[in-house]
């Protein structure tokens, strides 16, 4: 502080040449805040205050290394931090990533009033929290939520993880990531292998070990895909329309019975239509309905021959959290709606055999 006295500092803030201002600040910056020096409480004032008054007048390199100076500190007005933090990036940048000045209020309101640099750079911070974290998840941005998933000390609850599983299945870019973060639930990485590649399928089975029936033939199912491009719909058990067929006498219901169920509500009523037409234990009929994902109800049913229209009106309800109309708009639907149409008869068929062998052993 030797170099100026009080008055000069504040004549030289002052000063209306934009030369001066910036030479002012480089010189706090590079003889004051950069060393380490620990300021008295005058001088820390004097500093802040000269600071507050420059920090939207200078050239955008000052600016910059004030930011760099100030990232790490812990006695910076939290005002100062935030006008940098509001920058653009390339003098926001160390703050957003460093400064432990900023909570995840502050944090959380960043990711929303900027875009994908800002949020990128607060997704490497040393430590965020599970509500700045799903902040960020909830950009939609694979750009950002793969920044995140590589950053391991960024904490991830239980409902993130499930958003950031659901978003893997059309967000290929998220996958890797994803499925190499050490905390993901062994549940939700046995619902990943449906739809990764082989060399992430190779990971996480050797990760999780026996990844269980369903999502092995799952993926079966698929690689057997192209063998029949055909779709069996069988239209018998006209007459059965309210459900109970004999099936002695070969007869069924009709697929739409099971729309008609929810439609009504009924949801006993289409279990036990489901169980009918799959011919599936209590406890594998649930896993496919509720906790395997679309991709499982796509094969069940294309086993089970019911028709795509049919099948597209089930997925609508059992997934269109109440608004059906919505999520047949969605690109949800329709990319559930081609894996549908890829896969094969034989091939689904062959799953749903397997997955009725498993409930036949577990009794």
């Amino acid at each position: 502080m030797a170099k100026y006295t009080l008055r000069e500092l504040v004549e030289v803030a002052k000063s209306p040449n934009k030369r001066d201002r910036n030479l002012l600040a480089e010189s706090l910056s590079r003889l004051v805040l950069s060393t380490g020096r620990k300021l008295s409480e005058t001088e820390q004032n004097i500093v802040y205050d000269i600071l507050r008054h420059l920090i939207h007048q200078v050239e955008m390199n000052v600016r910059r290394s004030l930011a760099e100076s100030l990232a790490e500190r812990t006695d910076t007005p939290h005002d100062i931090v935030m006008a940098l933090a509001n920058d653009v990036i390339e003098v926001a940048h160390p703050v957003l990533t460093k400064s432990p000045l900023l909570q995840d209020v502050d944090l959380i309101r960043l990711i929303l009033e900027h875009t994908q640099q800002h949020q990128i750079a607060i997704s490497k911070r040393a430590h965020l929290s599970g509500d700045v974290s799903e902040t960020l998840v909830d950009t939609n941005d694979p750009a950002v939520i793969s920044s995140l998933l590589e950053n391991e000390n960024a904490e991830l609850n239980e409902d993130t993880f499930n958003k950031l599983v659901e978003s893997s299945y059309l967000m290929d870019e998220i996958r890797g990531p994803l499925a190499y973060r050490a905390d993901l639930p062994p549940d939700l990485a046995k619902r990943m292998i449906g739809w990764v590649g082989a060399a992430l399928r190779d990971y996480l089975s050797s990760k999780l070990g026996d990844v269980g029936p369903i999502a092995a033939d799952m993926e079966r199912a698929i690689e057997h895909a192209s063998e029949d491009k055909s779709l069996t719909e069988e239209m018998v058990g006209l007459a059965a329309a309210n459900g109970s067929a004999d099936p002695a006498s070969g007869y069924r219901p009709h697929p739409r019975v099971l729309v008609k169920a929810l439609e009504d509500g009924d949801i006993l009523r289409f279990e036990a239509l489901f169980r009918e037409f799959t011919h599936l234990g209590d406890n594998t009929f649930a896993k496919i309905l509720y906790d395997s994902g679309p991709e499982a109800l796509a094969i069940a049913c294309k086993a089970s021959g019911i028709d795509r229209y049919s099948f597209s009106d089930i997925l609508c309800h059992l997934h269109g959290a109440g608004d059906v109309s919505r999520y047949r708009d969605s690109a949800d639907h329709l990319k559930i709606m081609e894996y549908f149409e890829r896969i094969g008869v034989s091939g689904a068929e062959r799953v749903l055999d397997a997955w009725r062998s498993a409930d036949s052993s577990a009794i």
